[in-house]
Order: C-alpha cells, then structure tokens, then sequence
C-alpha cells in the first residue's frame, strides 16, 4: 500500500511518521508513505488491520490516494479500505 494525502498538488503524508498493527516481512509502515513507487507498507493477515500516519497538524485534505500492488508472490493484499 502506498498512500498520498494531498493538499492542492502537496503530498502531506509524505515522510511523516507511520505506524501499523503489525509489519509483514519488511513491509515497514513508513514505506507507505517513502515517496518510492516500488516499496509498501503490508500487515499480517489479520481480521481487523490498521495502519495510520501523522501528518503533524490539521489540514483540509483534498484528495487521499491509496494504492495496492498486487504481487503474486505475496497473494492479493486488497481488503475493504475506511479513511478517518
């Protein structure tokens, strides 16, 4: 997963500090949010996951992006999503 918060054309989640429930291999919560393509952020498979970023103060967000890399290695991660 990787995850762009936007304000106008600025990407506020970027480099923030992330957490998550749990990490999948190396599929660390920052990787979500790294600016990098190519890494994500992935938890366990467990029944309610979560995964979060602090974006240091309120903002009026635009537009959220989230999006999943379906690697057939690791299975289709893709689960029913909820932005609070």
């Amino acid at each position: 997963m990787n995850v762009r918060f936007t304000d106008e054309d600025n990407n506020l989640a970027l480099k923030k500090p992330a957490s998550q429930v749990s990490t999948y291999q190396y599929a660390v919560a920052s990787f979500a949010v790294d600016g990098i393509a190519t890494t994500m952020a992935c938890t366990h498979g467990q029944m309610h996951p979560w995964w979060s970023v602090d974006l240091g103060a309120a903002f009026s967000i635009g537009h959220v992006t989230v999006t999943n890399d379906i690697n057939p290695a690791q299975g289709n991660c893709r689960r029913t999503l909820f932005v609070r």
